[in-house]
């Protein structure tokens, strides 16, 4: 049991380091929340993306997604 989630943990890190990396966001620091906090921190990673968005292009900036 401590085995799965110590690569849950791992997992997440790696996934999460993964999208600060294309969100521009410190990929150490969310690489590190991630093996901490496991999934639980994905949620705060989107909403830190969209403050960086938000703070980079203004508050009526348009997202063109492909």
């Amino acid at each position: 049991m401590e085995l799965l989630i110590g690569v849950i943990l791992l997992y997440s890190g790696y996934f999460l380091g993964g999208v600060a990396f294309r969100a521009g966001l410190p990929v150490k620091r969310w690489a590190l929340a991630g093996v901490l906090l496991g999934p639980v921190a994905f949620p705060l990673l989107n909403s830190h993306k969209q403050l960086a968005y938000r703070k980079a292009m203004g508050r009526h900036g348009r997202m063109i997604k492909i």
